[in-house]
């Protein structure tokens, strides 16, 4: 494949992301300003001690004992709290206060001392270096991706992960989109473009990709109506509602793992890993 030029890169990624805002705001009105209305997702309570998490797993192989780690967007938890059994400090830097809200709970649950958080957009935190930075899940959703990248090297002396999808973490709902809409959103860049703009900014990492898994929704119906209610900002009780109500009828199906929708694709998770240059040598980012 032929690496993209640095500005065909950063176009074709925000390109992707502002197409995805326009369905957006079509689709739930106008006054949509880049991500401001996307709704929060606070994760569910997972065991910090749980061993069956291969995305987990994949990410002690990055982090030794003893390291110090930035999880960026790392929201309530859900990797956070498992790498603070081994890590010698975590720091979660997130703009949701609900997430974080939760966050905290959890660290006095578990009795966590050596885990932080920062209450604030990537872009802006002021925080420490450390051996490894991370993010889960996050990019895809940045439309200044480059700046982004560029300050998770920055402050990382020794690694960079991140966990993306291949194709956009919202799949699962689109079908649920077609019914309640009439249209989906345009998805959201997955790792093939993640690739291409990494290696535009002349940074050629590790890949490491995870076996295919089942998307599960929730565990129960209940569960699942109000989550996707969540992420289609339906109102219960609605017209639209109705539609949503009918199309879960229609489309979730039970499996040993939870709730999955017909017709949608094995998640495919890969974990990029890099080691940073701190010596100025790549090209910077073009201004817009």
């Amino acid at each position: 494949m032929e690496v993209m030029t640095m500005n065909s890169a950063i176009e074709a990624w925000r390109e992707q992301v502002l197409a995805f805002d326009r369905d957006m705001e079509e689709i739930r009105g106008a006054g949509q300003e880049h991500g401001r209305k996307r709704p929060v997702f606070a994760s569910e309570p997972l065991d910090p001690y749980r061993t069956g998490d291969q995305a987990l797993n994949a990410l002690y192989e990055v982090v030794g004992n003893g390291a110090e780690v930035l999880d960026v967007g790392g929201g309530a938890g859900r990797f956070a709290l498992s790498l603070a059994t081994r890590a010698k400090h975590v720091t979660v830097v997130d703009p949701s206060a609900e997430s974080l809200d939760l966050l905290r709970s959890r660290i006095e649950e578990f009795g966590f001392g050596n885990v932080a958080a920062v209450h604030e957009r990537w872009e802006d935190a002021e925080v420490p270096r450390a051996d490894v930075t991370f993010c889960s899940l996050v990019l895809h959703h940045v439309l200044e991706a480059v700046p982004f990248v560029r300050k998770l090297e920055e402050c990382a002396r020794d690694r960079v992960a991140v966990l993306e999808m291949v194709e956009t973490p919202g799949s699962l709902a689109v079908p649920f989109y077609e019914r309640v809409y009439g249209m989906s959103p345009t998805p959201l860049p997955g790792v093939p473009k993640l690739m291409n703009l990494l290696w535009a900014m002349d940074i050629f990492p590790d890949v490491t990709m995870l076996s295919p898994e089942i998307p599960v929704l929730d565990a129960d119906r209940n569960s699942a109506l109000e989550k996707l209610r969540r992420m289609l900002a339906v109102e219960e009780d609605s017209e639209a509602d109705e539609r949503l109500r009918a199309a879960s009828d229609e489309l979730l199906e039970e499996t040993d793992e939870g709730l999955t929708v017909q017709g949608v694709k094995m998640w495919r998770q890969a974990i990029i890993t890099w080691k940073p240059t701190h010596n100025g040598s790549r090209s910077e980012t073009p201004s817009h």
